[in-house]
């Protein structure tokens, strides 16, 4: 019995092996006819599990792949006289629509089985909404229409643009599409313009979401125009920097009444090598702010510039531009108590390195850093750079002040500070050619005015 059973079991599964199973790996296709304001209206093959979405990035496609394909390589020859012709000039000027821009994607008609229904495949793209992009069937038929009104947003939304505007949109409708709020937005301002029928007289809404959530019911009409206002308060963060000898150097968030020496303390303080006596404080907004005078005056020449107007134009290039005036010694030693200015958005702190040095500069034997010394005068730090070179200028000396960046002449007593520069400028090369044209010059003008002088003086 169990051989027989044996036997039976073997036969059963030779057969089994025997019989040619077909397999099926692919589904049946279906058939859907995409016609309207589309490129290329077509029946297009697609499988049972295609969306309308699929439909229409298809069509997209192959109209993409044809452009690739007709567009020619090498432009043919045009005749001056075709390319003047009218007939030529108006192809030219003809322009293919953007389909993809102008696609009216909110009302999308499918008809199947002789009843239609609409899609709005905008909701799918930008909320996800499965529920506008169906599965196709065979025999579908899809029908996508131009774009024939608009709604348009500004202002604090995150997709600022026009929408398509549908017959019984809401302003929640709307604000949905355009992904909602910027976190700057003030949703109690929000406006609407509404143009009559001449389209140029107007009125306009104003809602207040924030306070009155129902007004998100309010019905739209084509062509209004939503401005959502954005609070500058919340979009424009304060803020400065700090660099140098801080110990956490970077951005700073700050408040209205933020102070300076409550910001260098949020820094973590100053450094052990930091030189806080000499910190510079400037506003970044007013030193990259534009001076159209100045660079007017940087365009003349020196002999068409009045004394005062070349004294304007060498402050300034001497100058750092947005410097605020503070006595940094003041506010380090009171700990803030006295001069500490309250700061503004794009300010920048930079407290340089404690370095007592000296910069001796321009026409001395060995230019470069000396040591400070207290109480040290020019002669001292001229004589510790080797002394004066053979090309200096006699008398025309200066010493830059570190902290302010004036010139002030050198006089006895003047206390030269840790960061000062001590500048000795050379004698201007000049031609004999050009120093006899300038005596000339001036012997005539003098001889002139003798001249002058006598005629009047016989006249009288």
């Amino acid at each position: 019995m169990k051989i027989k059973l044996t036997l039976l079991l073997v036969f059963c599964f030779s057969l089994l092996l025997a019989i040619d199973i077909p397999e099926n790996n692919y589904a049946v296709p279906i058939s859907v006819s995409l016609t309207g304001f589309v490129e290329n209206p077509n029946v297009y093959q697609l499988s049972p599990i295609n969306r309308l979405s699929d439909l229409l990035a298809l069509e997209q496609k192959l109209s993409l792949e044809a452009k690739l394909v007709l567009q020619p390589t090498v432009p043919l020859p045009v005749s001056p006289i075709q390319a003047n012709s009218p007939s030529q000039m108006d192809k030219e000027q003809e322009s293919t629509p953007d389909y993809k821009k102008l696609q009216a994607l909110r009302t999308i008609k499918i008809t199947r089985d002789g009843k239609s229904f609409i899609c709005d495949l905008q909701r799918f793209y930008r909320l996800g909404d499965s529920t506008q992009n169906p599965y196709l069937k065979d025999g579908d038929v899809v029908v996508v229409s131009a774009i024939n009104s608009f709604v348009t947003v500004s202002g604090g939304v995150n997709l600022a643009g026009e929408v398509e505007f549908v017959a019984g949109d809401k302003l929640s409708d709307v604000l949905d599409l355009v992904k909602g709020f910027k976190y700057d937005a003030d949703k109690s301002k929000i406006s609407i313009y509404r143009y009559q029928i001449n389209q140029v007289d107007f009125e306009v809404t104003k809602l207040d979401l924030q306070n009155n959530p129902a007004v998100a019911d309010f019905p739209l009409q084509a062509n209004d125009q939503i401005v959502v206002l954005q609070d500058s308060e919340i979009s424009n963060k304060q803020k400065v920097k700090l660099s140098g000898m801080v110990k956490n150097p970077g951005e700073y968030l700050i408040e209205k009444n933020t102070t300076l020496f409550e910001v260098i303390q949020l820094a973590g303080g100053f450094t052990s090598r930091a030189d806080a006596h000499n910190l510079v404080y400037y506003s970044e907004n007013v030193n990259l702010e534009p001076n159209p005078y100045l660079d007017l005056l940087m365009q003349r020449s020196m002999s068409d510039m009045t004394p005062l107007e070349y004294s304007y134009l060498r402050t300034n290039m001497l100058q750092l531009n947005g410097k605020y005036s503070i006595d940094a010694k003041k506010l380090v030693d009171s700990e803030g108590k006295e001069s500490n200015p309250i700061l503004h958005n794009g300010d920048r702190i930079y407290i340089p390195e404690l370095m007592d040095v000296v910069w001796v500069s321009g026409q001395v034997k060995h230019p470069g850093l000396v040591p400070w010394v207290e109480g040290k005068d020019w002669d001292y730090y001229i004589k510790s750079a080797g002394g004066y070179a053979n090309n200096r200028k006699h008398g025309k000396g200066r010493l830059i002040r570190g902290r302010s960046g004036n010139w002030v002449k050198p006089k006895n007593n003047l206390a030269i500070m840790p960061g000062d520069t001590v500048f000795v400028p050379g004698q201007i090369d000049r031609s004999l050619w050009s120093d006899v044209k300038d005596i000339v010059t001036l012997s005539s003008s003098v001889i002139t005015i003798i001249i002058g002088l006598n005629a009047l003086t016989k006249k009288n």
